[in-house]
């Protein structure tokens, strides 16, 4: 089997273990979790299904799979946003601090660009630049669990139910928002 391949399958899996995870949501995350992964195992099914039925009958329009694979990212990076909004909907947290969640993730994906950059750089080629990614990534993974113990440990019955879930929403903020920036800038081939 050809890495390439194996890289794929490991993606597929973890995409389809995030958009599960979403059962986690639920009122019952052992009933919650299960179903959202047949639900979304049945979907990209139908969709991988109906591309390869209509791949033959249609001449591909690199125009038109772009088109579609930044509408994709688009939803993808909202669903990035939400992520820790919708892990946090059990607590019935006031609207204000929904609001200042989702500023504080769009600055932690901002920041996780940055850091990727930094450790990118192939302009410079530099050590520091990179060594310099490599800390801000640190520093940003950080953040969500210290925010966690001391912010929404009140809300949750232990410490541990507060940084589980927060891990959660940090973990789906990661994949979606990952997939979302590879999606929007991936170059088609002809």
């Amino acid at each position: 089997m050809k890495l390439k391949t194996i890289v794929n399958i490991i993606g597929w899996v973890v995409l389809l273990a995030a958009f599960g995870a979403l059962g986690f949501t639920s009122d019952n995350p052992a009933v919650g979790v299960p179903l959202f992964t047949v639900f979304f195992v049945i979907v990209f099914g139908l969709v991988y299904l109906y591309a390869r039925k209509h791949q033959k009958l249609r001449a591909t329009n690199i125009r038109t799979v772009s088109i579609i694979h930044k509408i994709i990212a688009v939803l993808l990076a909202v669903l990035a946003l939400f992520s820790p909004i919708i892990a946090l909907r059990k607590i019935n947290l006031p609207f204000a601090y929904n609001i200042i969640i989702l500023i504080f993730t769009a600055i932690m994906i901002g920041l996780g660009v940055l850091a990727v950059s930094l450790i990118n750089n192939r302009k410079g080629e530099t050590r520091i630049s990179s060594l310099l990614g490599y800390l801000l990534l640190i520093i940003i993974s950080a953040i969500p669990a210290l925010a966690a113990g001391q912010f929404l440990s009140i809300y949750f019955p232990s410490a541990y139910n507060a940084l589980g879930t927060a891990y959660w929403a940090v973990l789906s903020v990661a994949i979606f928002s990952w997939w979302s920036f590879s999606l929007y800038f991936k170059k088609e081939r002809e």
